[in-house]
């Protein structure tokens, strides 16, 4: 800086001051300022979740083995398939409720997932596209009354699965009865055939638990007001877990702002809406009628369910990454045992095809196994938090900026989540010495997207370029 000339007086010279000041105390224009306050002696949780994905129709890419060490890299415990994608039975006869199977593509995927250290998640059937009737093998017969398969015909095929299993030693106890049965009984649900669903689970539960009384059975729709309070009030059978499935963009033309939906994560499936009941109010509801606290298990997310012109682009983006972080966030503090991601892979070649110009549904892209922005925070998360681990009381002095800290392995892990397009200088109050980073952000773009890391000192402030996802421990 050039010497002042000497010949300024002290009027001149005081708006200089002023004006420094100023940039010293206030950020950068486009710029803001926090502090996020760590309190290890405050424990405010434990620590329930664990990590999963769907293979969907992607089964058999998860067999390759540098996506298999994906899969190990992350910590993912459980893995979801339906039954319909590796569909074993070839025939099946109602008169004597037996069928010819080939079991190869179950028994691949099956020894693949627990190979790498995860649980198999069995979906038996789904909902026909329309909402007419199941999904069922060849030669199963529908209910013309119902719209269903005949319950003893059904349970007696779901039996042959847990049979299965059992004959060959792997122990395969999740499982749920009909992916999304809403689309039969409606979202707003009639009666009537919620009454015929709830039948045949109660058929197929109680075949399933004599084959197998180790089983841990449910269905994704339950924390529904109006299902849920049915369910309790006319015999409903017994359920293991509370499952749901969370998607917070059913649109994507025209698409909500990234403001909505990053909103959304945080209140739609952990308020009231759209299930009537929070899903801990689900949990409560459940234990006053029946006297017992069941897990929660979110068995189906994404940052967007709509398909039909395409996907959202921003899903595989730092946009779906912050989403992603902010709904595990919620499933720490709601006590939830089980994300369950929708899924796995995807092309990038589906860019070219959709409308929405998005990338599928994946977390990883199918062409090259290079993971996309939501594998890593999985990874992140995944790596530095177990089951049991002690949740810490930690306050945030911006909306934007979310944090969570826990206890694993006898050291602090801070979770910083960013969810503004803003540069924000971060400091980080109640934290020692030198701390460990890993984070993602917006400086690298998603189709080439990596983890960076680093050291920082806990007084240091931080820079945070945009959307942020950022594990920092001592």
């Amino acid at each position: 800086m050039k010497r002042m000339n000497k010949h300024l007086t002290k009027f001149a010279v005081f708006p200089l001051i002023l004006v420094t000041l100023i940039f010293c105390i206030f950020p950068a224009y486009g710029a803001t300022s926090a502090s996020v306050t760590v309190n290890t002696s405050k424990t405010i949780g434990t620590n329930k979740l664990s990590l999963g994905f769907q293979t969907d129709g992607t089964w058999s890419y998860f067999l390759k083995s540098n996506v298999e060490q994906l899969v190990e890299n992350a910590s993912f415990v459980l893995v979801r398939f339906l039954s319909t994608v590796v569909e074993p039975c070839t025939s099946w006869n109602d008169a004597s409720e037996t069928g010819t199977f080939n079991w190869a593509k179950v028994d691949s995927l099956v020894k693949a997932i627990f190979s790498v250290g995860a649980k198999p998640f069995v979906t038996i059937s789904r909902v026909k596209d329309g909402g007419g009737g199941l999904v069922t093998p060849p030669g199963m017969a529908t209910n013309p009354a119902t719209g269903l398969p005949y319950p003893a015909s059904y349970a007696a095929y779901a039996v042959q699965w847990v049979n299965h299993f059992k004959s060959l030693g792997l122990p395969v106890v999740y499982y749920e009865i009909v992916n999304e049965p809403y689309a039969y009984f409606g979202w707003t649900p009639s009666t009537t055939k919620l009454g015929y669903y709830m039948q045949l689970f109660n058929a197929v539960a109680a075949a399933m638990r004599q084959a197998n009384s180790n089983l841990s059975l449910s269905f994704d729709f339950i924390c529904r007001q109006q299902v849920l309070d049915y369910w309790l009030a006319n015999g409903g059978a017994a359920l293991d877990r509370l499952d749901f499935h969370a998607y917070d963009v059913s649109c994507v033309n025209p698409y909500p702002s990234d403001a909505t939906v990053l909103s959304d994560a945080e209140t739609q499936f952990f308020g009231q809406w759209p299930y009537g009941y929070s899903i801990t109010q689900a949990q409560q509801r459940y234990y006053q009628v029946r006297g017992k606290m069941l897990p929660l298990v979110n068995s189906e997310s994404n940052f967007n369910g709509a398909c039909s012109t395409g996907t959202d682009p921003r899903i595989q983006q730092m946009s779906g990454a912050v989403w992603l972080a902010l709904v595990l966030r919620m499933d720490i503090l709601d006590g939830v045992s089980y994300n369950i991601y929708y899924c796995l892979s995807a092309s990038a070649s589906w860019n070219e095809k959709e409308p929405t110009h998005g990338y599928g549904f994946g977390m990883i892209n199918a062409d090259n196994c290079q993971p996309w922005y939501p594998y890593y925070v999985q990874k992140l998360i995944g790596n530095g938090l177990a089951v049991g681990d002690q949740i810490v009381n930690v306050t945030s002095t911006s909306s934007s900026i979310r944090a969570l800290s826990w206890i694993h392995a006898g050291k602090t892990y801070l979770l910083i989540i960013s969810e503004t397009t803003a540069t924000t200088t971060l400091n980080l109050q109640g934290l020692q010495g030198t701390l460990s980073f890993s984070k993602i952000d917006n400086t690298i773009s998603f189709t080439s997207s990596r983890v960076q890391t680093g050291t920082v000192a806990s007084s240091a402030s931080l820079t945070l370029n945009g959307y942020t996802v950022m594990l920092l421990h001592n």
